[in-house]
């Protein structure tokens, strides 16, 4: 269990990385800015669908939206990547140069996002069917989301630091994952605890919240409703952040055992070295 906990003492080393450098935030506050008003231009837009269009309308509205969530997920993630690997390599991460890099792979990200918001939308119209295909249609594809967006954030580094396009990044990351020494499989459990606990301070309030300040009203719904989708995209928008933090340096560490031949911790980027210590991964390369 040690190995799945790890990862709260890697959370820390990434507030001490922020501590040193604040703009490393920078990609927090913009997904924050641009997904939460979209969000909710969303659900309104939605909500004012006429019922006899509901299926047609409303669908196509549902994946534009979606995917456009996505990509702004996805573009932060990308700035993400490319700022930690700056911060990690020189010391010295500038939003300027991450969003250039980041523009460069926006094709390969509107793909990512287009297939994210297609499961989404497949997994609500499998929800909506009766029978055992109502029950294991979500499950199947809720399995498949999840494995989708991990493999989006572990190509995140190869599609916006190497600058590769998106079928030789698929290629390079998997070719990294076969070979791996890091033990990032374990992470991968590790960043669900982490996720699920700032689940349990954002979501589920959001939620109580809502349902509280909608007994006082129309004002009261309106209020509720900009707090639940605040509360909502700050847990979407840190949890991908520390993400896309984690999964760049494991990548970061595993083309360093690639290029040395060698699974020595001492070649992981700082914040993972000095959580890892002297400990010897399981796998020799």
């Amino acid at each position: 269990m040690g190995s799945f906990f790890r990862v709260f003492g890697f959370m820390g080393q990434v507030l001490g990385m922020v501590r040193q450098n604040p703009m490393l935030l920078a990609p927090i506050a913009l997904n924050l800015l641009i997904a939460v008003p979209v969000n909710i231009a969303l659900a309104i837009a939605l909500f004012f669908v006429p019922e006899q269009y509901a299926s047609v309308v409303g669908n196509g509205l549902a994946i534009v939206g979606l995917t456009a969530l996505y990509f702004i997920d996805y573009f932060a993630g990308g700035l993400t990547s490319s700022m930690v690997y700056d911060q990690v390599t020189t010391g010295k991460a500038e939003l300027g140069s991450a969003t250039m890099r980041t523009l460069k792979a926006s094709p390969g990200i509107l793909v990512f996002a287009a297939v994210s918001a297609a499961l989404d939308l497949l997994s609500q119209l499998a929800r909506q069917r009766k029978g055992i295909m109502g029950v294991i249609g979500p499950i199947l594809l809720g399995i498949v989301r999840t494995v989708w967006t991990t493999a989006t954030y572990v190509v995140m580094p190869a599609l916006v630091v190497e600058g590769r396009g998106f079928f030789d990044a698929l290629a390079r990351s998997k070719g990294l994952m076969n070979n791996d020494p890091t033990q990032v499989g374990v992470g991968v459990v590790g960043i669900g605890l982490v996720s699920f606990v700032l689940s349990l301070v954002t979501v589920f309030p959001a939620f109580a919240t809502f349902a509280f300040l909608a007994r006082f009203g129309t004002l009261g719904a309106v209020a509720g409703i900009l707090v639940f989708f605040s509360m909502v995209n700050l847990f979407w928008t840190v949890s991908g952040y520390l993400k896309s933090v984690y999964y760049t340096c494991f990548y970061l560490w595993a083309v360093e055992c690639e290029r040395h031949q060698s699974p020595s911790p001492q070649w992981a980027p700082a914040p993972l070295r000095n959580v890892l210590g002297d400990l010897q991964p399981a796998a020799a390369w």
